[in-house]
């Protein structure tokens, strides 16, 4: 019955990567190794593939990996095939072989058995995408639990499908976004309860402890949001935003707006929680991004009629709300904050005993 499922499942995903390939109009490329070239016959199977899929590279022993993709024989070496920077320089390498496509997906993993030690049924995905002159890379780890051989093969097939999917989809969201074809885009799950926003440059550890601890807490699920539109930047073209949410999208569902200020997201996605930094709330508040007290003061009705609250989490922040560690400002809390009343009502505070993350992207970049 598994295995039936699994095959039900691998045939679907096999249909929408097709037709996913269309609607993006990109090629693609892979580098299988644990998977052995199932996923490539998944997807050779589709009437009219042959125009976005490129091929793959079967290369299943470590010196195939080396001579074929130019996985450095110091990494295998080192860290060995099932690892992170493998699955990455697979990728990469079936990319710069490839001019024609858009993207690469690579795999490599420990299906057993006899795998050593802390990798059993360990796969690693990885994903290069090219950007004009440059490319862009992640990695993804799963674990798949104990099965047969057979069956955590087509898991991992599985997987690596979903991962192109989602790569087909996070490439279709920016150009509809970017373009201005749709006020906003989301990758993953098509309700939206929970947002983190933010322009995640970079992702760090912050956010993802953010993320994790809204999850566990709100008990809802959580969404990353990045806007292609900010209120003191100028706006981000595709590849930037192909950049940002690239660490994301493989982990976390993804919504991609155009929506700078707080006001047109509620309006956009309706009743949601916003998980924010002091930082952040201290700016919403800022008269200058309204066109006067009123108008400020009614933006937050709105978002209050809206069911729309704020998740604040306390930041080490100046008088500017700049979260640089450099000057060692004060941690201040969503308390120590003279905000509007009606803002204030739509708050609720994370205590510092709770969650503290003093890791700023300003510090990263």
């Amino acid at each position: 019955m598994v295995e039936d499922n699994l095959r039900v499942e691998l045939t679907a995903a096999a249909v929408e990567i097709r037709q996913l390939s269309e609607q993006a109009n990109q090629r693609f490329v892979l580098a299988e190794s644990c998977t052995s070239g199932l996923a490539a016959s998944l997807i050779g199977s589709q009437s009219g593939i042959s125009e976005y899929f490129c091929g793959s590279h079967v290369s299943y022993r470590n010196d195939s990996k080396h001579r074929w993709l130019q996985v450095t024989q110091e990494d295998l070496d080192s860290v060995g095939a099932v690892s992170p920077a493998v699955a990455l320089q697979m990728a990469q390498g079936a990319l710069g072989q490839t001019p024609e496509a858009k993207f690469a997906v690579s795999i490599t993993g420990h299906l057993g058995p006899e795998a050593p030690e802390g990798l059993d049924g360990v796969i690693y995905l990885g994903v290069a995408v090219r950007l004009d002159d440059d490319l862009a890379a992640c990695c993804h780890r799963v674990e798949i639990s104990p099965a047969s051989r057979a069956t955590r093969q087509q898991i991992a097939t599985l997987t690596m499908l979903r991962v192109i999917q989602r790569t087909l989809q996070l490439i279709i969201a920016v150009e509809q976004v970017c373009n201005r074809n749709q006020h906003y885009s989301v990758i993953g799950a098509s309700q939206v309860e929970n947002v983190l926003s933010g322009s995640f440059n970079p992702l760090h550890v912050g956010h993802l402890e953010m993320a994790e601890f809204a999850s566990r807490t709100l008990e809802a699920h959580l969404h990353f949001e990045l806007s292609v539109e900010n209120v003191d930047k100028p706006e981000m073209n595709q590849p930037e935003c192909i950049k940002r949410v690239l660490p994301i999208y493989l982990a976390h569902d993804v919504v991609l707006t155009r929506a700078p200020t707080f006001r047109q997201k509620a309006k956009l996605l309706g009743r949601t929680c916003f998980l924010v930094g002091v930082d952040t709330i201290g700016r919403i508040a800022e008269a200058c991004y309204y066109t006067d007290g009123s108008d400020r003061d009614a933006a937050f009705q709105e978002m209050s009629e809206q069911k729309v609250c704020f998740l604040v989490f306390g930041r080490t922040m100046d008088a500017s709300f700049s979260t640089s560690s450099e000057d060692q400002p004060p941690f201040i809390q969503l308390q120590d904050m003279k905000l509007p009343d009606l803002l204030v009502k739509i708050c609720k505070g994370v205590d510092e005993n709770q969650f503290r993350q003093d890791v700023s992207s300003r510090d990263l970049r």
